[in-house]
């Protein structure tokens, strides 16, 4: 496994190798990252890791510094895991700039979920991927399900630019009480966890009867006995369509997110 800090680095190395795994983090690895590069391994390719912490999607500057860093641990998880290569750069590497202008148009979400209660989230996240994908030419991108509104709007921008990447949807890897994994977990206690995890079953189990509701109060109401301090949304979305739907069917799935002992969680199912 090599350990690379530089954009121009990486893309010498990479140069003339085909069937990239690309698999872009903000580090603080577990089990779903994982499940990200199983999926590149099996698929024989050559496996990229990148670990940043993109200070442009975050629109709460606490939020950015409290955000958890275990990069060691991240680099033990990669190697155990056949990792060939982590791209691990510098804020200088990705922004080299002083003032960083962003000219991203967000078209989807916008008014919704994390578009509207994380203004300019979508645009940093779009803003660091093309600079990655600048870096790492690659074949394939693997992300996670349970950023779902990231996954859609990535897979939206590679389209408009008529990008050949393959982006692969991975599953969410959830802990033993059905709590999504997430970095952020490792801000909450265990009671907290267990919180989460009554919040999300109670959730799963009335999947159509909430995407029916015309309101959510009932389940908003439950959310909040179970400890949840503030709910951002619980909204029921067609991902055929990309907006908001009452009608239960394959292409329903349902979005949240809640303040529990001062993080902030979302979830889909």
């Amino acid at each position: 496994m090599k350990i690379i800090k530089t954009a121009n680095k990486i893309a010498s190395e990479l140069l003339n190798k085909k069937k990239i795994g690309f698999i872009p983090t903000m580090g603080c690895l577990h089990k779903g990252h994982v499940s990200l590069i199983r999926k590149s391994k099996k698929k024989k390719l050559l496996t990229v890791v990148s670990i940043f912490v993109n200070p442009l999607q975050f629109n709460n500057k606490k939020d950015f510094i409290k955000y958890p860093k275990t990069i060691s641990t991240d680099l033990k998880i990669c190697k155990k895991n056949k990792v060939d290569y982590v791209y691990l750069p510098q804020k200088k590497e990705i922004y080299p700039e002083k003032k960083i202008i962003i000219k991203n148009k967000i078209h989807f979400f916008k008014k919704y979920m994390e578009g509207k209660f994380r203004p300019g989230h979508f645009e940093g996240v779009i803003e660091v991927m093309k600079r990655l994908l600048k870096h790492v030419k690659t074949s394939y991108l693997f992300l996670g399900k349970k950023d779902y509104q990231q996954l859609i709007i990535i897979k939206k921008y590679l389209e408009s630019i008529n990008s050949k990447i393959i982006v692969v949807p991975c599953d969410t890897i959830r802990d033993t009480n059905g709590t999504a994994l997430s970095s952020r977990n490792k801000l909450l206690d265990q009671k907290s966890l267990n919180i989460a995890g009554r919040i999300i079953n109670f959730l799963k189990n009335n999947k159509n009867k909430i995407i029916e509701s015309k309101n959510n109060l009932l389940y908003l109401k439950k959310i909040k006995e179970f400890g949840a301090k503030k709910i951002d949304y619980l909204t029921a979305f067609n991902l055929k369509q990309l907006k908001k739907t009452n009608k239960p069917s394959v292409n329903a799935r349902v979005f949240l997110a809640y303040h529990l002992s001062g993080v902030r969680l979302i979830d889909n199912f």
